[in-house]
């Protein structure tokens, strides 16, 4: 009985084309039109090689103090590496100000009664550039004042000076690797979950005699309204695992977004998202009074809830997160982004098996709702 009923409740699924587009199509093109908007957003966060110029002088000459310090980190020396800070261009004040006009560089260094640097307005580079000049400047005021103060520590002074102490240690953002882009796919992906509600509102509907002639033919049957429910319930629930697997091999295998090495973990934190939006559809559907009520409910609040997880604006989970706690752990969205962010940036999995805790609880209490509303409703004539 359960696989006759399994199997054709699946092919009437698989033969109803807006639940077929709304939940695989439409999440598949958000995805593609997420990689082509992203797609960049690696190379912007990239550093890149800062170019400054250097008016040619005594001081500032190749052979000078400066000039030493200067080529550690950049090609000054004429060897250029991946690792520079900076890319010289060493010429005349009039070249460098036509560099500077034109905005080939940054900034430029040139010495009349001390260092100094011509920059062009504020930025990131300029700030880098300013910030390397200070601290050379220190470093050297520093020396200057012990050589005069305590000549015997001169020595002493110069090795510590030459061998600083790096206090901080550079690790990867995620234990397993992962991509930068890939957080922008989380809100995605938990859109694509909780969209199973939608369809699963017609398979409730199909149980409500008073809202469809087919339910009022599924209710004449000696079946209870539990196992009906089952039924129906179990062929919604499989396709919309699949469609939501679909989704994420294609943002893994053919778009190419690396989300780390938990693959497992994230297939559950799918599958789990994908039984919540199921059981959010159809405590919907058992509480809405009218077809475009329940619908309402079910698209607004999966887009509302996705809102809130940074789908449309990424900078809204964090909002959230600060300003509104309580709503970061009922919003069903973000938990499902929460979950991924665990497996992204933590090493632990205490946070990530809290937000598969918190799902399964709602998608419980949905559950109950549903089978609590459905047993009580009767028909005095079908």
């Amino acid at each position: 009985m359960f696989k006759h009923a399994f199997v054709y409740n699946l092919k009437t699924i698989l033969r109803e084309r807006e639940t077929v587009f709304w939940s695989l199509f439409f999440s598949l093109l958000m995805a593609t039109l997420f990689y082509f908007a992203f797609s960049n957003i690696a190379e912007t966060v990239k550093f890149k090689t800062i170019s400054i110029g250097l008016v040619d002088s005594p001081l500032l000459s190749e052979g000078s103090q400066f000039h030493s310090v200067l080529s550690s980190i950049s090609d000054a020396d004429g060897i250029r590496s991946e690792d520079d800070l900076f890319h010289v261009m060493t010429g005349t004040v009039e070249q460098a100000e036509e560099w500077l006009k034109t905005g080939r560089i940054s900034g430029f260094v040139f010495y009349d009664q001390g260092m100094r640097l011509v920059v062009s307005g504020s930025g990131f580079n300029q700030t880098i550039i300013k910030t390397f000049l200070d601290e050379y400047n220190q470093t050297t005021q520093t020396v200057k004042g012990i050589i005069q103060d305590n000549p015997a520590a001169l020595f002493k002074t110069i090795t510590d000076v030459m061998n600083r102490k790096d206090y901080l240690k550079q690790t990867s953002v995620s234990p397993t690797g992962g991509d930068v882009m890939a957080t922008f796919f989380y809100a995605l992906l938990a859109m694509s979950c909780l969209i199973a509600s939608t369809a699963s509102v017609f398979e409730i509907t199909k149980l409500q005699a008073n809202l469809s002639t087919l339910a009022a033919r599924i209710n004449c049957s000696p079946v209870k309204k539990f196992k009906l429910f089952l039924y129906n319930i179990s062929a919604s629930l499989a396709f919309q695992i699949v469609v939501v697997l679909i989704v994420l091999a294609y943002v893994m295998l053919v778009l190419g977004i690396d989300f780390g090495e938990r693959t497992g973990l994230i297939i559950l934190t799918c599958i789990i998202g994908t039984i919540t939006g199921v059981f959010f559809g159809t405590a919907t559907g058992v509480l809405g009074k009218s077809e475009g009520m329940k619908m309402a409910i079910t698209i607004g609040g999966t887009l509302f809830s996705s809102f809130l997880a940074g789908l449309m604006a990424t900078g809204m989970k964090y909002f959230v997160q600060k300003n509104m706690p309580i709503v970061s752990y009922i919003s069903p969205a973000n938990l499902i982004t929460d979950a991924f962010y665990s497996l992204y940036y933590y090493d632990t999995l205490n946070r990530f098996w809290l937000n598969i805790a918190i799902l399964c609880i709602i998608s419980l209490v949905f559950c109950t709702i549903t089978c609590l509303v459905l047993r009580r409703k009767t028909y005095a004539s079908i």
